[in-house]
């Protein structure tokens, strides 16, 4: 059996996301994902045979390097410091979800509970805060002005996604599957694990 290759990634600490994004995509970079969509704080790019990530959460103000092993059994740990002082972290594939999941009923009220500005001019709602560990995000998104939307290309790393139309309509498209759909009220579409899409017009 053929093994995936390892991967690194430098880490890179972010205080305006945006603003970070516009810097390195104006030196060559090509954004590969933005996480979580409602209020990013995440955003992986590639370029010039290098990955980074900026990361609003980032402890080091110093460059930190993630590796991502095809074969973890080769580390003895999963943190090491380099003697010059750079971090280095020895990451899995995906972060473990907590197994442990509290019973909660949560109401969550577009009146009452606050939007906040998100992926591309978005207003986000987070109708499940504490996200069952990790489990589920939910989100009611909502684009306040009609026309082109100013989305960048990006994917999701979850195991399921389905995306619903409450009112109007919204073009998108995804990778491989032809020309954009235009999604209205009442439809909606499932979407596969880490497929590269844009939101481009409501």
């Amino acid at each position: 059996m053929k093994l995936s290759e390892s991967s690194a990634a430098i880490v890179l600490k972010s205080i305006d996301l945006n603003k970070d994004i516009h810097f390195f995509e104006t030196l060559g970079f090509r954004i590969l994902s933005i996480f979580p969509a409602d209020q990013p704080r995440i955003a992986e790019l590639n370029g010039h045979g290098l990955r980074i990530k900026l990361d609003r959460s980032a402890k080091n103000v110093n460059a930190e390097i993630q590796i991502k092993p095809n074969q973890p059994s080769q580390f003895d740990k999963t943190e090491y410091t380099s003697p010059t002082g750079t971090a280095i972290q020895i990451v899995s594939d995906q972060q473990k979800i907590s197994e442990t999941t509290a019973k909660t009923i949560v109401v969550s009220s577009p009146e009452k509970d606050g939007w906040h500005v998100g992926r591309a001019g978005m207003l986000y709602r987070d109708l499940i805060p504490d996200r069952l560990n990790g489990r589920i995000i939910a989100s009611h998104i909502r684009i306040p002005e009609g026309g082109p939307v100013p989305d960048r290309v990006h994917y999701h790393t979850v195991d399921f996604q389905l995306i619903y139309c409450l009112s109007g309509w919204v073009k998108v498209v995804y990778e491989d599957q032809g020309d954009p759909l235009i999604l209205e009220t009442g439809d909606f579409v499932t979407q596969p694990p880490e497929i590269r899409h844009r939101v481009l017009e409501s």
